[in-house]
Formats: C-alpha cells, sequence, structure tokens
C-alpha cells in the first residue's frame, strides 16, 4: 500500500509533479504563441522579436515533457504524501488571514489593516499559551503602525495608502487649520 492512502494525507506528490509540468507546459505554449504573433523568423536586421522567446517557450514545455515523462517513469516512487491534512491546515492557518489583509488595504489602507493583522495573530498566539494581554497587544500592533508612518511618511517622505480612514483624517486635519 502507498504512502498516498493514508488517511492524513491531502495530496501525493506525484500529482504536485504532474500538475507541475503541465502548468510549466501550458505556460511554454502561451509563450510560444505569443511570439508567433510577433514573428519568429530571421529577418533582414536580424531575428524578429519572437525569435528568442518562441525558442525559449520551446525549452519549457520540452522540459516540462520530460518532467511529465519522468513523473510516469517513478509513478510508483512518487506515492508519498506532498502535504497532510494537518499540516495544510497550519498552512492556511497563515494564508487565510494575509488574504484577508490584502484584501482589506484598498479599503481600510495599510496602517488599519495591519494593526488589525498583527493584533489578531497576537491574540491567537495568546491562545496558545503566550502571556500577551490587551495592553500589550493593542500597543504592540499599534505602535507597530506608528512606527511604521513615522519611518515611511516623516522621515522617507514615501506615504502609504492610509485608505479612506486616513483620508477623512487628513480631510479633518485640514478643516481644523
Amino acid at each position: 500500500m502507498s504512502h498516498c492512502a493514508n488517511s492524513t494525507s491531502l495530496l501525493g506528490t506525484r500529482w504536485v509533479e504532474l500538475g507541475l509540468a503541465l502548468f510549466t507546459a501550458l505556460i511554454g505554449a502561451a509563450v510560444m504563441l505569443g511570439s508567433l504573433e510577433q514573428g519568429i523568423g530571421w529577418g533582414d536586421a536580424g531575428p524578429q522579436p519572437g525569435y528568442f522567446p518562441f525558442y525559449i517557450g520551446l525549452l519549457l514545455s520540452g522540459a516540462s515533457a520530460a518532467n511529465a515523462l519522468l513523473t510516469g517513469l517513478r509513478w510508483h516512487a512518487l506515492g508519498l504524501a506532498f502535504v497532510s491534512r494537518k499540516a495544510f491546515v497550519q498552512v492556511l492557518s497563515v494564508f487565510i488571514p494575509i488574504a484577508l489583509f490584502v484584501a482589506a488595504m484598498p479599503f481600510t489602507g495599510i496602517y488599519l489593516a495591519s494593526a488589525l493583522f498583527i493584533a489578531w495573530f497576537m491574540w491567537r498566539d495568546r491562545l496558545r499559551a503566550r502571556p500577551y494581554g490587551r495592553w500589550m497587544i493593542s500597543g504592540v500592533s499599534f505602535g507597530a503602525v506608528l512606527a511604521s508612518y513615522l519611518i515611511f511618511a516623516l522621515w522617507f517622505k514615501v506615504p502609504l495608502d492610509a485608505g479612506p480612514l486616513g483620508d477623512w483624517l487628513a480631510l479633518a486635519g485640514s478643516r481644523l487649520k
């Protein structure tokens, strides 16, 4: 019985190898098709714009086909689990908050999204027996945001997107003057 049949296995290595070979072959094919539109021949002034990219795409597709063939030849040996369910849950426990952080930035700006992101991870670690109190979580998350503001916006003169909240604060500040 292969290791991939283990109930804790989420995905087998052979499928990752085969999927990656297919993905890179498709990239190579896309590069070749785009190169054909540019011309892959040799003109009076030298190679046409698609000449070198076409052959790079061809090499990429050829290498991908070779990887797919090797995966087929080593099918039984690649029966090991690529990722277990437990490891995948751990990856998702970091990936989902990062995705939400990135998705929130256009609406909240980087400062508020960063404060919430840092606070979330500190709060989550607090639940795992770390001694973070509410004051520590608030202080670190808003302190990091304040440090980012001071370093980028004030010292380097590279303002980061503060989002609608930052726009509102700037507007309110300008009305007070």
